[in-house]
């Protein structure tokens, strides 16, 4: 995907799902939430705002691709905390998004007061070779 993990980040965990279409990269992590605002920041192209999950799913929402598989509660499903965007690389010269490779859909959430974890969930056309799998922690 093209997504640089910061070195502060704790609770990293990331899933790839073969699809008949299309398939699906995930990959979350958890910053202190003054990091992760910077984080978002250095991402976003300038001026760019990221809203709120105003129509959320419910609770038993499964997409094609589940954080859930992770041991987490789908992003579409949160309200409170949660802020959204969608960004893909064509044109985006933003200090991090220079780095990305696909287009993503990205989700920090605030889960408690000071700690935020980031989602990032990516489709990938079937044709492009999947990412080498890395070594569990």
């Amino acid at each position: 995907m093209g997504v640089r993990i910061p070195e502060a980040a704790s609770d990293r965990r990331a899933g790839y799902k073969v699809g008949e279409r299309y398939d699906t990269g995930l990959l979350s992590f958890v910053l202190p939430s003054k990091e992760a605002e910077a984080y978002t920041g250095r991402l976003l192209p300038e001026g760019t705002r990221m809203i709120g999950n105003f129509r959320p799913k419910q609770k038993d929402y499964r997409p094609a691709a589940a954080f859930s598989h992770l041991g987490l509660a789908e992003p579409e499903t949160l309200v409170r905390g949660l802020r959204r965007a969608s960004l893909c690389p064509d044109g985006l010269d933003s200090p991090e998004g220079v780095h990305l490779r696909r287009c993503v859909d990205l989700f920090p959430h605030e889960f408690r007061p000071g700690t935020t974890r980031i989602y990032v969930r990516s489709t990938i056309e079937p044709t492009v070779t999947p990412p080498p799998a890395s070594p569990g922690p």
